[in-house]
């Protein structure tokens, strides 16, 4: 089964933590990079796991993790190609006037840039194309976040929401 929750958090140049909540602590882990074979069985006597594995710090990767139950059972990759340009999502605010959408490159210190601005739509929640393809270049990590205004004056109340993408999207860069 493959596991659509999972977390990846930079930890320095070339290694990632990989979090995730398995299906019951008995289940055998398996872990793929870009299609391959990675980490396996990976076995804990707790249903959330963690993990911590280098990464290739030159291109865009996926990961990939699959439980299985049976002892004999050995899972293979779905060999997706990585995203490259992710979906961003944020929920609706009725009183938005706009969401301006910005980018942070994480590692550099780069100052948030705006990428564009959206209308507000009759939706509870938002979706949009990046409008910026993720190269995979130094294993940089790329932040999004939506701001809303409410106004249209000089001065719009401004409030920032993280936009969190699937994790399963979540790529470095």
């Amino acid at each position: 089964m493959l596991i659509d929750n999972v977390l990846i958090r930079p930890q320095g140049v070339s290694e990632v933590a990989i979090s995730w909540e398995s299906t019951s602590e008995t289940t055998r882990s398996y872990l793929f990079i870009n299609g391959e074979f990675a980490v396996g069985p990976f076995m804990a006597d707790a249903r959330g796991r963690t993990v911590v594995l280098p990464v290739p710090d030159d291109k865009t990767f996926k990961i990939e993790v699959h439980d299985v139950e049976d002892d004999e059972e050995i899972p293979t990759a779905i060999e997706e190609v990585p995203l490259v340009k992710p979906v961003i999502a944020w929920n609706a605010v009725e009183s938005a006037v706009c969401y301006r959408i910005y980018h942070t490159i994480f590692d550099t210190g780069s100052i948030e840039s705006l990428l564009l601005q959206v209308p507000p739509m009759s939706m509870d929640r938002l979706e949009i194309d990046c409008p910026r393809k993720l190269e995979g270049k130094n294993g940089r990590w790329h932040i999004f976040a939506s701001k809303r205004s409410t106004s249209s004056g000089t001065n719009p109340q401004v409030k920032s929401f993280p936009i969190t993408p699937p994790t399963s999207r979540r790529f470095p860069t």
